[in-house]
């Protein structure tokens, strides 16, 4: 093609093409003389299709259906369902891993359908009335609340409502939440009380039920903060309180940012509305002073703070480069870790460290952080050019360390090639010692790479991670000293597996689950399912494969393109519910613990309720632990060989010895 008459300077150039997915080249520079050539490759279109229906299976029509592409978010997919419900989205490239959800303000809505891989056809989106549905009510009077505001939190999205009811009940719509069918945080605020957190997790039924919900009464205190050397009023201090107990996620983030938090006016004043009766911790804060926290007992309503100035906090500094054994520099990566933290856990350059740098050819890399406290540091490095041992650095009266050289270990090479991987998966290369010690960690792209320092007798694994999957191959290498080996990681199978996993004839929702292939140089998969109980795994290899669940159902399924398999496990459960022996209460978001002696853990939180629920498990003994602040904790053996019933009691701590708990064992179902 030949684009003629063009200004000088950087354009923008789209191109598109039928049958293939568009694509725009950013930034080219057009030169003021002669030609400016450019080059690039379409890829072949992909489509999601599918049908939308109500809860009776009809089909719904003109309603938007939507595709929420990660990586491919410069051209958001949107259609409307026809007369028959029918959709069809895209183009995508092949591979992509999109949400997918239907929505039309006023009439309903569907869950999102996350993990989605074009090419697909046949995706059947339910379309439903969510709602809300419960009362509120004075925990102290049983009262209504009359007034209120509900908020849903959660995946970047915040969505209030303003409710008002004479009986406290409420039925609030969710048709306007693109709903992805995980947990949000539902928060409720009332005026004089304390806010309520649940966990609110949106499936296919048509109303989430909250019942009776009782709010704490809450109280109000003031005060304010002064510069303790001269009484001058501290503009700007940031005063929040502490509530006692756990909270869970991001509603605990928007607690301390919200409900418990207030900033000094021009004299000094605040005033914290939002506290819990009983006594309650105050912090003050503010720049340039040190900050101060005091115990505000129950029944206090002024409350006033004397700051002490602080001296400014320097900065440290922890600085240096890269270099082979030589000293030539070398690009790569480097991530900073507390000693404690990188003694504690097998961490890697990818790991969450506190401080994360990419460095370039002259391999130069520094942190600087102002007040960094001191103490031992661990730096951690990777580079295509080879392994890098750890180096601890000790930071000691607020002294910089800027000539930290990481050396690139000289030995054993190993060359491997990554190939197939899709632009919407990362590929991470860890290599472990014979002892299973982490000392390579590191993220590539297709293509060839070779590193140094391996040890003679290492592990390396290659892992593709996509939206909610993971495709891995694990390989046992040997190098003599000095030798170099090869290896070749291919993902590029396509073929898929699908189908639904009960227990009983009941969706298991977020089941994770391995499917492993016959042939030993095969990619692995570890997958999940959604909220339906529905999986789809993307990427195996044709052949025999292991469906294995993590509670130790294994099934065998022969895999060739598109294969689709169900899976109903025996219905063998344990349900429960926890409450306070010494009112009778339901404990929300304890923590639940499930254990078998051939290592199957698993974890859940009680819901608002009290309840919680193990489903898919296998027939035997189990160890059921259950740990909530402020209560004596439990942990007992409980044969489970069908559909269990337990009543937990949990008796409030008292002093070390702690108290008794009861658990009365219902029976089956």
């Amino acid at each position: 093609f030949e684009l003629g008459g063009l200004r000088q300077g950087r354009h923008n150039v789209t191109l598109t093409a039928e049958g293939h997915v568009p694509r725009t080249l950013r930034d080219v520079e057009v030169r003021q003389e002669g030609t400016n050539r450019i080059e690039t490759e379409l890829p072949i279109a992909h489509f999601i299709s599918g049908r939308v229906v109500n809860g009776e299976g009809e089909p719904v029509a003109d309603v938007d259906v939507v595709a929420d592409a990660r990586t491919w978010s410069q051209y958001p997919a949107k259609t409307e369902t026809g007369s028959d419900g029918t959709y069809r989205l895209g183009p995508f490239p092949l591979g992509e891993r999109v949400g997918v959800f239907a929505r039309s303000p006023g009439r309903g809505a569907t869950i999102r359908h996350g993990g989605v891989v074009a090419p697909r056809d046949g995706l059947v989106l339910v379309f439903r009335h969510h709602a809300i549905l419960g009362r509120l009510v004075d925990e102290a009077t049983g009262a209504a609340v009359r007034q209120f505001h509900l908020t849903v939190m959660g995946q970047g999205e915040v969505w209030k409502h303003e409710v008002e009811a004479d009986d406290g009940r409420f039925q609030v719509p969710l048709d306007e939440i693109q709903l992805k069918g995980v947990a949000y945080a539902l928060v409720v605020q009332a005026a004089g009380y304390l806010p309520w957190f649940t966990r609110l997790t949106v499936r296919d039924d048509e109303a989430v039920d909250l019942g009776r919900i009782a709010l704490a009464p809450a109280r109000s205190v003031s005060g304010r903060v002064v510069d303790a050397r001269n009484g001058k009023p501290i503009p700007g201090a940031r005063v929040r309180g502490v509530r006692p107990g756990r909270h869970h996620g991001f509603w605990a983030h928007w607690l301390s940012n919200h409900s418990e938090r207030a900033v000094t006016e021009a004299d000094g004043a605040f005033a914290l509305h939002v506290l819990p009766l009983e006594a309650v911790r105050v912090i003050a804060h503010a720049d340039g002073y040190r900050s101060k926290a005091t115990g505000l007992p129950p029944g206090v309503p002024h409350l006033d703070f004397e700051l002490d100035a602080e001296a400014p906090a320097p900065s440290v500094v922890i600085a240096g480069s890269i270099v082979r054994a030589d000293g030539t520099p070398l690009g790569g990566e480097v991530a900073l870790f507390r000693a404690a933290d990188a003694a504690s856990g097998d961490v890697g350059v990818t790991g969450a460290s506190i401080w994360h740098y990419i460095t370039y050819e002259d391999g130069q890399f520094r942190f600087e952080q102002k007040g960094l406290p001191d103490g031992a540091y661990v730096l951690i490095a990777g580079a295509d050019a080879g392994v890098v041992a750890r180096r601890t650095v000790v930071i000691e009266d607020g002294q910089s360390v800027e000539d930290v050289r990481l050396v690139v270990k000289e030995g054993n090479w190993l060359r491997f090639s990554l190939e197939g991987l899709l632009p919407s998966e990362g590929g991470r290369v860890t290599i472990r010692d014979e002892k299973g010690r982490l000392v390579f960690d590191s993220w590539f792209r297709n293509g060839t790479h070779r590193i140094s320092g391996v040890p003679e007798k290492a592990v390396v694994v290659a892992t593709a991670s996509g939206e909610g999957q993971w495709r891995w191959f694990a390989r046992k290498v040997r190098l003599d000293d000095g030798a170099e080996a090869a290896t070749h990681f291919d993902f590029t199978a396509r073929s898929r597996l699908t189908g639904t996993v009960t227990a009983g004839g009941r969706p298991l929702v977020g089941v994770q689950f391995r499917v492993l292939p016959a042939n030993p140089s095969a990619p692995k998969v570890l997958s999940h399912t959604d909220h339906q109980g529905r999986y789809d795994t993307y990427g195996l290899a044709e052949g025999l494969h292991l469906v294995r669940t993590p509670a130790g159902h294994s099934f065998e399924v022969h895999v060739a393109q598109e294969t689709a398999f169900d899976i109903d496990l025996p219905a063998v459960s344990l349900v429960g519910a926890v409450r306070s022996a010494h009112t009778g209460r339901p404990v929300p978001h304890a923590e639940v613990r499930l254990r078998r002696s051939d290592g199957y853990s698993d974890l859940a939180l009680t819901a608002p309720d009290g309840s919680f629920r193990f489903d898919g498990l296998v027939a035997g003994e189990h160890v059921v632990s259950i740990l909530e602040p402020g209560f004596e904790g439990l942990s007992r053996k409980l044969w489970i060989g069908g559909d269990e019933v337990v009543e937990v009691d949990l008796e409030e701590a008292a002093g070390p010895n702690g108290a008794a708990w009861g658990m009365r064992h219902g029976g089956r179902k």
